[in-house]
Parts: C-alpha cells; structure tokens; sequence
C-alpha cells in the first residue's frame, strides 16, 4: 500500500458561505477536503464502491488542511510550513475596496516572491486575486457575461502538457468578473483599480492554459525561469496553478447556487445557467483538475498503489472516525475530535 507523503495545505478562505449552502453542502474547508479525499479514493480504489470506507482513515492522513478565514484577519504567520497555499473563491471582486482583499493580495505577492518554494494554487476568485497581485493583470467585469454552470475549456499548448492526452476540459463556473490578459489591459484598464500591491514579480513567467467562449483567461501556470529556459512542465518547476473554474463544485452544488443568488444576477443569465446545467450530458472534468493540483502540493508522482479492500490502522494509532455512513450519493464522516467538523463527500 502506498500513499503520498503527508502534504499541509492553508487554504485562504475568501467567501462568508450561505448557511443555507453549508446546511446542505458543507462550507468551504469541507469542500476542498472531500475533493482531496475523492481524488485519493478513486486513485487508489477506482471502482468506488463500499468497500473503500475502511481506506478512509490511511487516506486521511495523506493530507492536513488548515483553515484561515481571511475575511476576518486571518492569514498563515509562517508559511514556510506549508506545502502550498489554496485561496478560494469568493462573492467578493478583487476590486473591492475591502481593506482584507488589499491585504490578501500583499501576502500573496509576498508569498510569489520571497517564498518561492510554496506553491500557490488559486480557484475563482483566488484564481483572480494571484494573478492581478503577484502579476499585475487587472480584474473586471466580463463583457461577455456571466459563466454558470459546466463550460467547455479548450486547452492551450500549456494546458496540453499539464493534462496530457486532453484537448478540452468540462469544467464547473460561477462567476463574472474575468482576468484580462496583457493584450486588453489597455481598455479594460477603466474597470480595474489600480494594483494596490508592491510592484515585484517573481523570476518566473506564467502562460494561460485554457480558455472558453466567454473568458480568455480560464487559468494559469507560472513556471520558475529555469523550468521556462528548459522548456519542460512538471511540479517542482511549477510555482503557481489557478483555475478561473471550480473542481469542488458539482452540477448540484452549481444549482443550489444559482437558486440563492438569484436575485443577485440578471434574468437572461440566470435562464441561460439554468439551461445549460439542465443540457449537460457530458462529464466534469474535476478528476483531472484536482489531481494537477494535488501533485503540486506534494510534489508527487502520482502512481499510487491501490489500496486493499481492508486497511488495518498501524499498532496504536486510533481511528479518527466515529461514524461512516454511506448512501446513495454521499458519504457522511463524522470525527472523534469535536475540534473536526462534519464533512459531506458528494460523489
């Protein structure tokens, strides 16, 4: 049996959850946990069935996510002891003028620069926020609109090398602000404030590894110079991964969604959204997604062994689940620390 070494991960929260949507959901920690745990599972047991429940401590283990809620001040005071850092998304703009978004950006501009072997992953907003404060890219509203629900992603010669063997991605949206790239900042320059952030930039340069019908800009990889000189793309020559895109959200979760925030969007996008996710018969492409950036965490190679149907915990080391239970959909975990929320792992 063989799983990656213990990995620590600070995921930045940036978005003050509907509890309506953590009732049902789980919040954001919960998210991203049960997409590290689902990657893992069906790597190592890819049949998915029942029998992968007494896997789960052996899985758990594999990785250690810490919550900072940036909303309220909260950021890492050491982040060399972190393997990478996750910023989240957000209902926020980056060109709020919310005096936490100002500091986010400073930390993660600092983080680029002066810790360069934390690597920095970013989706939506985090997506956004990376690449206007470590890059200078301006943020704004999308001309074209909004993007809500599974939206096909063609890759670029980048995004090829990163998730071989595809040409195109399906992935899950729920935003409408957009990175401009470096050929629009000129006239998008009106919409986007002005870059609030030290004007240093790394020794690396970053390319866009896949763009849709409405966004330019779906991602980024920011390679160190050396790894762009030689041309190569793998993890320990990667810095910094962001998805415009969302592989913790499922065409569920996307519904559930766009019903609380109705109100907030005008009606021909929310009846476009909501044919879209009724049209969809394709597959998320969240698996291939997840595992780029799980391998950037770890540094991993990815080929696992698949672990045996029942997993014994090593002498004197107790289980950390009370309660496992399975239904048609979901699996319910609860933990013996009172300390570790309940997570929901939609599958």
């Amino acid at each position: 049996m063989s799983l990656p070494p213990h990995s620590k991960i600070a995921l930045l929260i940036c978005d003050p959850t509907k509890e309506e949507f953590i009732d049902s959901y789980g919040n954001i920690t919960s998210l991203f946990t049960n997409l590290y745990t689902k990657l893992l599972i069906q790597m190592t047991n890819p049949s998915f069935t029942r029998s992968f429940l007494p896997a789960l401590p052996e899985v758990m283990k594999s990785f250690r996510i810490s919550a900072f809620n940036v909303i309220e001040g909260q950021l890492p005071t050491n982040v060399d002891e972190y393997d990478s850092v996750m910023v989240s998304g957000s209902a926020h703009s980056v060109n709020d003028s919310d005096e936490w978004i100002k500091t986010l950006g400073k930390f993660l501009n600092e983080t680029a620069t002066k810790h360069p072997k934390v690597k920095l992953i970013g989706v939506c907003f985090g997506h956004q926020i990376i690449t206007h404060a470590v890059f200078g890219n301006p943020v704004g509203a999308n001309p074209k609109g909004w993007e809500i629900g599974p939206y096909e992603v063609t890759l670029t010669d980048a995004g090829k090398q990163i998730f071989r063997g595809a040409k195109s991605l399906n992935v899950e949206m729920f935003h409408h602000d957009a990175v401009f790239t470096s050929g629009q900042r000129a006239y998008f320059r009106q919409l986007c404030a002005a870059m609030p952030y030290e004007k240093s930039v790394p020794e690396n340069t970053f390319h866009i590894w896949g763009h849709s019908e409405k966004t330019e800009n779906q991602g980024i990889v920011a390679l160190k110079k050396e790894a762009e000189e030689k041309g190569n793309l793998n993890v320990d020559d990667i810095q910094i991964f962001t998805s415009q895109g969302h592989p913790e959200l499922t065409q569920g979760m996307t519904s559930y969604l766009l019903d609380l925030f109705e109100d907030e969007i005008d009606a021909d996008s929310v009846a476009e959204a909501r044919s879209r996710i009724a049209d969809f018969d394709g597959i998320l492409d969240w698996f291939r997604l997840t595992m780029f950036m799980w391998a950037l965490s770890t540094r991993h190679s990815l080929v696992l062994s698949r672990l045996p149907v029942q997993v014994t915990p090593p002498h004197g080391v107790k289980n950390p689940f009370k309660e496992a239970k399975l239904t048609d959909d979901r699996l319910r975990v609860k933990a013996n620390d009172p300390d570790e929320s309940v997570f929901v792992l939609v599958v």
